[in-house]
């Protein structure tokens, strides 16, 4: 079990330096891509339950203690996202050998959709109503294809970090 969290823990720091450092400072149509919401779905389609749930949790908090949004809101829609990815990666729908190659991206895909609409939904059950000040739509858009980019390098990377690929010796 610590061999597998370990270092989850550790690539969900480094995820949420790269996002703090890099990703936020790039924007693309006015949108920053968010990859403390890719990286748990993609740990989720790992197959690790609790490895996923706790990306999602560490990215979360410590990308919140960084951003101007209600603490706890990015680690409760990243817990959720990565909560749907096991359910979906224990079924083998988004296994990377035996699935089609563009099954995990597209997976991706519509938690880039779904990601913007439940960070506005949970910003509106805890009273901040000015969490988005451009399009919606458009944070959906730019995510959407943004994962699906990235979803099958990283989900390698989550696999492979996580200790679910086991080296042949």
């Amino acid at each position: 079990m610590i061999r597998e969290l370990f270092p989850t823990f550790v690539f969900s720091l480094v995820i949420v330096a790269f996002q703090l450092v890099v990703f936020s400072n790039i924007r693309v149509s006015g949108v920053v891509v968010m990859l403390v919401w890719l990286w748990p779905l993609c740990v989720g389609l790992a197959g690790s339950t609790i490895a996923a749930l706790l990306s999602g949790f560490i990215t979360g908090i410590f990308f919140d203690t960084h951003a101007a949004t209600p603490f706890g809101l990015t680690a409760v829609v990243a817990v959720l996202i990565a909560y749907l990815a096991v359910r979906l990666g224990r079924e083998g729908v988004g296994d990377l050998e035996s699935a089609a190659w563009w099954v995990a991206p597209v997976i991706a895909a519509v938690g880039g959709l779904l990601a913007p609409i439940l960070f506005v939904i949970a910003g509106f059950f805890v009273l901040d109503f000015g969490l988005w000040r451009g399009s919606v739509l458009q944070d959906m858009v730019v995510n959407s294809l943004a994962f699906f980019v990235l979803a099958r390098p990283l989900t390698r990377v989550a696999r492979w970090g996580s200790g679910l690929v086991r080296t042949r010796r």
